[in-house]
């Protein structure tokens, strides 16, 4: 199983934890303070800043680095993409987290993606230990990255510069919207084309429906999820759905063999995707289809530049980074 389908499966089984929006700081027998359950419904609910962060959620890390608080991570997991020359220690995270490493490293917070055994946060509580629960009432908008955005922000002593992320990406997403319905306008006289994203062969026809990120990402660029009438989140399709639906536009993860699509019995040999050759791959950006946050806004660029052969011009990203944000190559 690829490391991006361990991820989606995890978040599809995810247990909700239930919080209320007011959490009491609180002290155990001993006098020292326990850790918290911190989600975007909570918010900042700990009179200190983060300063031994352990995150094993990718998009976090990323999210942090943006931020200019990644000198306060002292912890990072396998499925960290970017910054790339990532340094940090990888704490084991999957299918359970590593209480040892994170206890040896010293960490004040814990952040994750997916929701571990209330035995294991348990642990990580009453040792001081506080859980950044992003998934927690997250749903599956951009207003919930940039809500994720500011709860980092106001965590790690950066709101200022979470506020200028989130004023980059409301302009970044009306750009792209507008200029993806020109696009069409002037390329197929204003009539969405129909799209499917191929995520992963295991077990059947994995694919984003609706009530995910990916579906936004299609709507943004004017395109037709042809999967989101069938379920939500990411589920496996059935393929008589897919000839029905006669995809003209298919996204592949870069796990899948774009020359699967003509093999016999598969859905897609007779779609006009594969006829005309709109079939495309996520190489240098595949992570962002399955990490939700600020980034979100060039995998959609990318969509438009491969649909359309027109690349949407950006507002510079606000913060100046080492590392190009943009894997599309634009500054």
């Amino acid at each position: 199983m690829n490391n991006r389908l361990k991820i989606v499966i995890a978040v599809v089984v995810v247990l909700a934890v239930v919080v209320g929006g007011f959490v009491i700081y609180h002290e155990d027998a001993t006098g020292k303070a326990k850790g918290e359950i911190i989600t975007i419904t909570t918010g900042d609910n700990i009179p200190y800043k983060l300063t031994r962060i352990v995150s094993l959620d990718p998009a976090a890390t990323a999210t942090i680095y943006a931020l200019g608080a990644y000198n306060d991570l002292v912890g990072g997991n396998s499925y960290d993409f970017y910054p790339p020359n990532e340094n940090l220690p990888n704490v084991t995270d999957y299918p359970s987290m590593d209480l040892e490493q994170i206890f040896n490293l010293s960490a004040d917070a814990v952040i994750s993606f997916s929701n571990y055994s209330g035995a294991q946060i348990s642990q990580l509580l009453n040792s001081g230990i506080n859980y950044v629960f992003l998934s927690s009432d997250a749903g599956v908008n951009f207003s919930v990255i940039e809500k994720q955005n500011t709860l980092l922000g106001e965590l790690t002593g950066t709101v200022a510069n979470a506020t200028l992320i989130n004023q980059w990406m409301n302009v970044s997403l009306s750009t792209l919207h507008e200029d993806a319905l020109s696009y069409d306008q002037s390329e197929y006289n204003g009539t969405p084309l129909r799209g499917f994203y191929y995520l992963s062969s295991y077990g059947g026809y994995w694919t984003a429906g609706n009530d995910t990120f990916v579906n936004s990402y299609f709507q943004y660029a004017d395109i037709i999820n042809i999967a989101a009438p069938y379920d939500s989140g990411f589920y496996t399709i059935n393929p008589e759905n897919i000839v029905n639906e006669s995809p003209q536009i298919v996204i592949l993860d870069d796990s899948i063999n774009a020359s699967s699509l003509n093999a016999t019995g598969s859905p897609f040999a007779s779609s006009p995707a594969v006829m005309n050759g709109k079939v495309y791959t996520t190489t240098s950006n595949e992570y962002m289809f399955t990490e939700p946050n600020f980034r979100d806004i060039f995998a959609i660029q990318w969509i438009i530049f491969m649909v359309y052969g027109q690349n949407p011009a950006l507002p510079s990203f606000p913060i100046n980074l080492t590392y190009n944000p943009n894997p599309n190559g634009v500054s």
